[in-house]
């Protein structure tokens, strides 16, 4: 039993290392859509001058509010009868969705120093979808491998990547700085082509 369930969790890591490898190249798809976008946008310009107003209108025409991380998890189901008892331990693969309402972004103008703050509300995890057709399962207790077992699993891996995705700051790390290459995609070129003295924060 030992030696299966290594074998098992070996080949997990393999496919988490794609599905990570895969998630890097959608981020980067993500900023350059962010600029791409942002730049024909730029070209139908309705102002010389640099306002809070045009700026907030500038940040929420954007949809790229969130972040969409890949997460594959085992947990295990205990026993009903006794607590201490694992009936089962099951794999799951899932997505986990980061972010925040881009109507709660503050901005700071200074005009007369030519600086914009713009300040990024807290994060937070807003979607949690666990892909029923991903779970796999390994019975310690034969007796628990019934036609409800997928219910009571999905609900278990629901709860599992809930608890362990709160915990998992890199998430929260991945979705702020995501957000704010988003945020500097679309105003800074606005920005330089209005004035190039201004200074951008992004906070």
């Amino acid at each position: 039993m030992k030696d299966q369930m290594n074998s098992w969790i070996s080949q997990i890591r393999m496919f988490r290392s794609v599905k990570r490898m895969a998630l890097l190249i959608i981020l980067l798809v993500v900023v350059v859509a962010g600029v791409v976008f942002y730049t024909r946008s730029c070209n139908k310009k309705e102002s010389e001058v640099i306002t809070k107003s045009t700026l907030e209108r500038i940040i929420n025409v954007s949809e790229l509010s969130t972040f969409e991380a890949v997460y594959n998890g085992i947990t295990q189901v205990m026993n009903k009868a006794d607590d201490q008892k694992v009936d089962y331990h099951v794999y799951y693969e899932a997505k986990v969705k980061a972010g925040f309402d881009f109507d709660a972004i503050k901005i700071d103008l200074d005009n007369k120093n030519k600086k914009i703050v713009i300040i990024l509300p807290p994060i937070k995890i807003n979607d949690i979808n666990v892909d029923i057709a991903s779970l796999d399962y390994m019975f310690e207790n034969k007796k628990a491998d019934t036609q409800t077992v997928s219910q009571e699993a999905y609900k278990a891996a629901i709860d599992d990547v809930t608890k362990e995705s709160k915990k998992e700051t890199a998430i929260y790390d991945l979705a702020k700085q995501n957000a704010a290459n988003i945020v500097e995609a679309l105003v800074k070129p606005f920005v330089q082509q209005v004035d190039p003295e201004y200074q951008i924060e992004i906070r």
